[in-house]
């Protein structure tokens, strides 16, 4: 249940054992790790939802729109490293990549949660319609 009239980020975060953020591109982990981040600095865990595209070859467009499918609902899409389909998500989508430096997904999160005005933002313009290819590096 959200609070009332709370800011609210669904992010995607890749990982294969649920502790540690994913050392490679998002497309590429087994599992995604869903959470809601509200403006409040609180986060949800929502679900863990497998990767059916994990082996699939790297950087294809039939890769990013299955992951695009099993996480459609999320906002950003995090992970550490910045793939080709990365940029073609932020070029193309309503979903904003987000690049963390981070090792673990407390990390990540805490990054994320200090940057939600700035993050928020840029998933307000997109759910406007706003396409743009930046993509924020927090470190």
């Amino acid at each position: 249940m959200e609070p009332d009239g709370m800011k609210k980020i669904r992010a995607c975060i890749g990982s294969n054992d649920g502790d540690n953020i994913a050392q490679t591109h998002m497309g590429d982990t087994e599992h995604f790790f869903i959470y809601d981040l509200f403006e409040n600095a609180e986060n949800r865990f929502i679900e863990n939802r497998v990767n059916a595209a994990m082996d699939m070859e790297h950087a294809k467009e039939q890769k990013m729109e299955t992951i695009m499918g099993i996480v459609e609902d999320a906002d950003i899409f995090v992970a550490c490293r910045k793939s080709p389909n990365f940029v073609k998500i932020a070029n193309k989508t309503r979903h904003q990549p987000v690049l963390v430096e981070a090792r673990t997904l407390p990390e990540a999160l805490a990054l994320l949660q200090a940057s939600f005005q700035e993050i928020h933002g840029y998933v307000s313009r997109r759910k406007q319609g706003e396409v743009f290819g930046f993509i924020p590096e927090l470190k």
